[in-house]
Protein backbone atom coordinates (compact mmCIF):
# COMPACT_ATOMS: atom_id res chain seq x y z
CA UNK A 1 0.00 0.00 0.00
CA UNK A 2 2.85 2.18 0.44
CA UNK A 3 4.42 1.96 -2.50
CA UNK A 4 1.28 2.96 -4.43
CA UNK A 5 0.70 5.61 -2.06
CA UNK A 6 4.78 6.86 -3.26
CA UNK A 7 3.49 6.64 -6.54
CA UNK A 8 0.43 8.87 -6.39
CA UNK A 9 -1.56 6.00 -7.28
CA UNK A 10 -5.59 6.06 -6.36
CA UNK A 11 -5.84 3.66 -3.47
CA UNK A 12 -9.16 2.53 -1.93
CA UNK A 13 -9.09 0.96 2.04
CA UNK A 14 -11.35 -0.79 4.04
CA UNK A 15 -9.73 0.19 7.46
CA UNK A 16 -12.55 -2.35 9.35
CA UNK A 17 -10.58 -5.54 8.12
CA UNK A 18 -11.95 -8.63 9.74
CA UNK A 19 -12.74 -6.81 13.16
CA UNK A 20 -15.13 -5.67 11.49
CA UNK A 21 -16.41 -8.98 10.46
CA UNK A 22 -16.24 -10.15 14.24
CA UNK A 23 -18.42 -7.04 15.15
CA UNK A 24 -20.99 -7.80 12.56
CA UNK A 25 -23.68 -8.23 13.95
CA UNK A 26 -27.17 -9.02 11.90
CA UNK A 27 -29.39 -5.68 11.48
CA UNK A 28 -26.91 -3.48 13.71
CA UNK A 29 -24.81 -0.74 12.24
CA UNK A 30 -21.23 -0.52 13.57
CA UNK A 31 -17.72 -0.03 12.23
CA UNK A 32 -14.68 -1.12 13.78
CA UNK A 33 -12.64 2.05 13.64
CA UNK A 34 -12.09 3.00 17.38
CA UNK A 35 -8.22 1.35 17.19
CA UNK A 36 -7.98 1.37 13.68
CA UNK A 37 -5.89 4.69 13.08
CA UNK A 38 -2.86 3.50 10.36
CA UNK A 39 -5.05 4.31 7.53
CA UNK A 40 -5.06 7.91 8.25
CA UNK A 41 -1.35 8.08 9.45
CA UNK A 42 -0.81 6.62 5.77
CA UNK A 43 -3.05 9.55 4.31
CA UNK A 44 -0.98 11.93 6.42
CA UNK A 45 2.18 10.70 5.57
CA UNK A 46 1.68 10.88 1.59
CA UNK A 47 -0.71 13.80 1.53
CA UNK A 48 -3.79 11.67 0.50
CA UNK A 49 -8.14 13.01 0.72
CA UNK A 50 -10.17 10.64 2.77
CA UNK A 51 -13.61 10.02 1.81
CA UNK A 52 -16.16 8.69 4.13
CA UNK A 53 -18.02 6.00 2.62
CA UNK A 54 -20.97 4.18 4.39
CA UNK A 55 -23.18 1.33 2.70
CA UNK A 56 -26.63 0.66 4.24
CA UNK A 57 -28.24 -2.80 4.19
CA UNK A 58 -24.73 -4.31 4.45
CA UNK A 59 -25.65 -5.61 7.90
CA UNK A 60 -28.54 -7.69 7.00
CA UNK A 61 -26.31 -9.64 4.37
CA UNK A 62 -25.53 -12.46 6.78
CA UNK A 63 -26.33 -14.01 10.11
CA UNK A 64 -24.00 -14.16 12.31
CA UNK A 65 -23.05 -16.07 15.72
CA UNK A 66 -22.91 -13.06 18.05
CA UNK A 67 -21.89 -14.87 21.34
CA UNK A 68 -18.64 -13.97 23.45
CA UNK A 69 -17.89 -10.77 21.34
CA UNK A 70 -15.53 -9.63 24.19
CA UNK A 71 -13.48 -12.82 23.74
CA UNK A 72 -13.89 -12.61 19.95
CA UNK A 73 -12.23 -9.58 20.04
CA UNK A 74 -9.78 -9.68 22.20
CA UNK A 75 -8.53 -12.96 19.79
CA UNK A 76 -8.54 -10.85 16.94
CA UNK A 77 -6.38 -8.45 18.51
CA UNK A 78 -3.99 -11.80 18.59
CA UNK A 79 -4.06 -12.10 15.00
CA UNK A 80 -7.10 -15.10 14.75
CA UNK A 81 -10.18 -14.39 13.07
CA UNK A 82 -13.33 -15.20 14.97
CA UNK A 83 -16.36 -14.82 12.41
CA UNK A 84 -19.40 -17.55 11.95
CA UNK A 85 -22.18 -16.26 9.48
CA UNK A 86 -24.26 -17.74 7.08
CA UNK A 87 -26.02 -16.10 4.12
CA UNK A 88 -28.10 -17.95 1.35
CA UNK A 89 -29.90 -21.21 2.81
CA UNK A 90 -29.10 -23.22 -0.12
CA UNK A 91 -25.16 -21.97 -0.03
CA UNK A 92 -24.13 -19.94 3.18
CA UNK A 93 -21.18 -18.24 1.97
CA UNK A 94 -22.82 -16.22 -0.40
CA UNK A 95 -24.46 -12.81 1.05
CA UNK A 96 -28.40 -12.42 1.15
CA UNK A 97 -29.70 -11.49 -2.14
CA UNK A 98 -32.89 -10.05 -1.20
CA UNK A 99 -31.25 -6.99 0.79
CA UNK A 100 -30.89 -3.30 -1.24
CA UNK A 101 -27.99 -1.84 -0.23
CA UNK A 102 -27.22 1.63 -0.45
CA UNK A 103 -23.76 2.99 -0.66
CA UNK A 104 -23.37 7.09 0.26
CA UNK A 105 -19.90 8.45 -0.43
CA UNK A 106 -19.23 12.10 1.63
CA UNK A 107 -17.05 15.00 1.01
CA UNK A 108 -13.36 14.53 1.32
CA UNK A 109 -11.70 15.33 4.09
CA UNK A 110 -8.44 17.44 2.90
CA UNK A 111 -5.75 16.19 4.61
CA UNK A 112 -2.10 17.87 5.43
CA UNK A 113 0.98 16.30 4.28
CA UNK A 114 3.18 15.48 7.39
CA UNK A 115 5.57 13.07 6.83
CA UNK A 116 6.02 12.14 10.45
CA UNK A 117 2.75 12.67 11.90
CA UNK A 118 2.53 12.86 15.45
CA UNK A 119 0.39 10.40 17.40
CA UNK A 120 -1.55 13.36 18.54
CA UNK A 121 -1.95 14.60 14.66
CA UNK A 122 -2.95 11.50 14.00
CA UNK A 123 -5.68 11.09 16.42
CA UNK A 124 -7.10 14.33 15.33
CA UNK A 125 -7.49 13.35 11.80
CA UNK A 126 -8.88 10.26 13.10
CA UNK A 127 -11.73 11.40 15.18
CA UNK A 128 -12.46 14.14 12.08
CA UNK A 129 -12.63 11.65 10.13
CA UNK A 130 -15.14 9.11 12.51
CA UNK A 131 -16.86 12.68 12.51
CA UNK A 132 -17.92 12.48 9.22
CA UNK A 133 -18.52 9.15 8.69
CA UNK A 134 -21.24 9.81 11.90
CA UNK A 135 -22.42 12.70 9.88
CA UNK A 136 -22.46 11.36 6.31
CA UNK A 137 -24.69 8.06 8.64
CA UNK A 138 -27.11 10.45 10.11
CA UNK A 139 -27.78 12.84 6.48
CA UNK A 140 -28.70 9.48 5.02
CA UNK A 141 -30.27 6.98 7.14
CA UNK A 142 -33.89 8.07 6.44
CA UNK A 143 -33.40 7.61 3.17
CA UNK A 144 -31.95 4.29 3.49
CA UNK A 145 -35.05 3.01 5.79
CA UNK A 146 -33.21 3.34 8.94
CA UNK A 147 -34.48 6.89 10.81
CA UNK A 148 -33.93 5.63 14.26
CA UNK A 149 -30.66 3.89 13.34
CA UNK A 150 -27.30 4.37 15.32
CA UNK A 151 -23.80 4.70 13.86
CA UNK A 152 -22.13 2.56 16.34
CA UNK A 153 -18.34 2.81 16.39
CA UNK A 154 -16.52 -0.32 17.89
Amino acid sequence: MQELMERGSSVAMIPGAYQEATAFTYGRERVALARRKGFVKYCLQYGYRLHPVYTFGESETYYTACGFEWFRLWLNRKGIPTVAFRGLPWCPLLPRSDVEMLTFVGPALELPQISHPSPQEVDEWHARYIDALVALFDKHKAEAGKPAAVLEIV
